[in-house]
C-alpha cells in the first residue's frame, strides 16, 4: 500500500512540474529556472518508472 501512496505521489508531482514549466515563456536562451525544472521533471519521471517497473516485478513474483 505504502508504494502505491508513492506513485501517486511521484505522479502528481511530475504533473505539477510538466505544468509550471509550460507556463515559462520560450526564449533563445535557457535559464537557470528552466534547467532547474527540465531536471526536477527528469528526476521525477525517473522515480515514477521505477516505482512503476518495482510494482511489475513484484507481480511476477
Amino acid at each position: 500500500m505504502k508504494s502505491n501512496r508513492r506513485r501517486i505521489i511521484f505522479a502528481i508531482l511530475f504533473i505539477l512540474s510538466v505544468g509550471n514549466f509550460s507556463r515559462i515563456q520560450g526564449n533563445d536562451n535557457i535559464r537557470a529556472i528552466q534547467f532547474l525544472s527540465i531536471f526536477v521533471m527528469g528526476m521525477l519521471f525517473g522515480l515514477l518508472v521505477k516505482e512503476i517497473v518495482d510494482s511489475i516485478r513484484n507481480r511476477q513474483q
